[in-house]
């Protein structure tokens, strides 16, 4: 069996036992995914959180029981990362990522790199703005493809509530846009179109990016 048909189980049980090769293959089957989890939430340092969590993916391969998908492991570790940066930021160590957005902590703009289109650039804004536990949700099912189940996990929420928040979010992503581009929102479907667009330019990026000055 080639390496990129090894179930992730098997690499990692590979890993476990000291093969290197096995962890490098099952690091970078899941890099690009957690490189786009990082990027339009704290851009200026998204490569260090992607090797943080990479590293303290390898201090924790014990505790991987195989009781969910290997996905939402990985992706559990690196939420746990990115609230810790965030609320590194804060004095008095608060961030309530059901009630504040990213961009409350770190500011700033994305650069337009990410975005070939206008209307790109103002969806990674408006999804910015957004609590960040509602642009976890978005991103997460939008641009990683997750269930419901598995964003539950990663999220702690309840897998009904992850349904009626992911639509709820998607509603104001939409009445975000509309303001940034002063015009009327537009339909679901067209969103979500852009939505899978920006999933395909994240996919492909290869240069880092800072946020905008």
């Amino acid at each position: 069996m080639a390496a990129g048909d090894t179930p992730d189980i098997e690499l990692l049980e590979r890993w476990r036992d000291g093969d290197s090769r096995a962890g490098e293959v099952l690091a970078g089957r899941y890099f690009m995914a957690i490189r786009a989890y990082f990027l339009n939430k704290a851009p200026a340092v998204h490569e260090d959180l992607v090797q943080e969590t990479f590293v303290r993916l390898a201090s924790k391969l014990d505790r991987y029981r195989g009781a969910s998908s290997f996905r939402t492991f990985i992706f559990g570790i690196a939420r746990m990362i990115l609230l810790e940066y965030l609320r590194s930021k804060r004095r008095d160590a608060r961030f309530d990522p059901m009630e504040q957005s990213a961009v409350d902590i770190e500011g700033g703009r994305m650069s337009s790199v990410i975005a070939r289109q206008q209307s790109h650039q103002l969806v990674l804004e408006a999804l910015r703005e957004l609590p960040l536990v509602d642009q976890e949700l978005l991103e997460l099912y939008y641009w990683q493809k997750l269930t419901a189940g598995d964003i539950a996990e990663i999220l702690q929420l309840p897998v009904p509530t992850v349904r009626s928040r992911i639509r709820a979010a998607l509603k104001r992503v939409n009445q975000g846009y509309g303001k940034l581009a002063s015009s009327p929102a537009r339909g679901d479907d067209e969103l979500e179109g852009w939505l899978g667009e920006l999933r395909q330019q994240l996919a492909g990026l290869s240069v880092s990016l800072v946020p905008a000055g």
